[in-house]
C-alpha cells in the first residue's frame, strides 16, 4: 500500500527497486502534527507527543519551545505556534502527505 502511494505521489519511482521496507503502526494525529502544549486537566503537566516518527526533527526545536514554555519566556511566534500545535485543537484537515 505505501509503495503504491509513494508511486501516485511521484511517478518517476515506478521502476526503483526497494531492498528493505519498514512497517508498523504509530501513534499519530488527524493532522499528522504532534501535540505540544500544556494539559487542562493535570496543573503542571506539558505534552510534547506524536511526532510520528518524526522526533529527531522536531525534537531541538521543541526543546527550545519547551523550554521559554515552562519558563514565562515565550514569543509571539511561539504562542502562534502553540496554538497551531496544541492538544485542544480541531482536526479539521489531514497529513498532508496522505
Amino acid at each position: 500500500m505505501v509503495a503504491r502511494r509513494m508511486v501516485d505521489l511521484m511517478p518517476l519511482l515506478t521502476n526503483i527497486r526497494v531492498r528493505r521496507t519498514w512497517r508498523g503502526l504509530y501513534p499519530m494525529t488527524p493532522d499528522g502534527s504532534p501535540l505540544v502544549g500544556r494539559s487542562r486537566e493535570i496543573e503542571g503537566y506539558v505534552m510534547a507527543i506524536g511526532m510520528c516518527g518524526q522526533g529527531f526533527m522536531l525534537g531541538v526545536g521543541l526543546g527550545e519551545l519547551l523550554t521559554r514554555l515552562v519558563t514565562d519566556e515565550l514569543t509571539p511566534d511561539d504562542e502562534e505556534t502553540l496554538q497551531i500545535l496544541s492538544p485542544y485543537r480541531q482536526f479539521k484537515g489531514e497529513e498532508a502527505l496522505k
